[in-house]
């Protein structure tokens, strides 16, 4: 996560809808609602393509269940010498 300073703005907000935003985040103020809905959306996302990426079946470089399985009795054998 980049860190950067904060930027002064103006934006109209729906009252209503920030409302409900800040209930279901638990945040007050005007200021923690809009950056905690911004990482949401931001972390929402990333979420959202990771999924896709499982779901396509792409290499994610993870060992297979049977890879795991033979990593796990390679150790305990190795240990038992």
């Amino acid at each position: 996560m980049t860190t950067t300073e904060p930027h002064r703005t103006t934006v109209d907000i729906d009252v209503d809808a920030f409302e409900e935003a800040r209930e279901v985040l638990g945040t007050k103020g005007y200021r923690d609602t809009v950056n905690e809905a911004l990482r949401e959306v931001v972390r929402f996302e990333k979420l959202r393509r990771g999924s896709e990426l499982i779901r396509s079946g792409a290499d994610l470089g993870f060992p297979t269940p049977e890879e795991l399985h033979e990593l796990r009795h390679r150790r305990t054998r190795d240990v038992a010498r």
